[in-house]
């Protein structure tokens, strides 16, 4: 049998694991309750005026997930979430840009935003910053709505390349053409996998 370490050892561990508590993020919140409810805002915040949704800003958005958003929208509100759309269609130029820097996995023509087949979906006073229990509390919600609804939808929650603001319509691909380029986007040009087309970007 192994000796035991010293005292010292133990007190070093125990130091770690408080450290862990405190700065790892999905230990923000210990229990799942203590996320949601942080969640919450009071009714009279000032969150609750920036956070409405004209109808123009459903402009280019399949009819689908807009009806999404709206009941999601809706379900958080009655539990004093301030849920708020942040991006629904994207310009080929803007998907590029995103795409260069990082934040996606689709490169212009590739993109469900750039088809109106994607919702990004936020918490108005947290907006990306939320801890996993934070956002699993959020995503059970959203799948709760699009179940009632009977609206087939993926949640960039449960990607590889995580992006649980993202919300897209299942087979949204299959919805607008059957097959996408393999280089989808050439210095200012685009494939639009609609069109089937090169279109040049302003």
């Amino acid at each position: 049998m192994q000796e035991k370490p010293p005292h010292k050892f133990f007190r070093w561990v125990w130091f770690l694991d408080r450290i862990q508590f405190w700065h790892k993020d999905d230990l923000v919140h210990r229990r799942y309750a203590d996320a949601a409810r942080s969640l919450a805002v009071p009714k009279d915040h000032s969150i609750w005026k920036k956070v409405r949704t004209e109808e123009a800003d459903y402009k280019g958005a399949h009819s689908d997930i807009v009806e999404f958003f709206k009941a999601f929208q809706k379900a958080c509100h009655k539990r004093n979430i301030p849920l708020r759309a942040f991006e629904f269609v994207r310009t080929a130029e803007r998907q590029q840009e995103l795409y260069e820097k990082g934040f996606t996995k689709a490169q212009a023509g590739f993109g469900a935003h750039q088809y109106g087949m994607a919702c990004d979906c936020i918490v108005g006073h947290l907006g990306w910053s939320l801890s996993k229990k934070q956002w699993a509390c959020l995503i059970a919600i959203g799948k709760e709505v699009a179940r009632r609804r009977n609206i087939k939808i993926d949640s960039g929650y449960d990607w590889d390349f995580w992006d649980p603001a993202h919300w897209e319509l299942e087979g949204w691909k299959e919805m607008i053409a059957p097959k996408q380029p393999d280089k989808p986007y050439k210095k200012n040009k685009f494939y639009d996998i609609k069109t089937g087309k090169l279109h040049e970007i302003e």
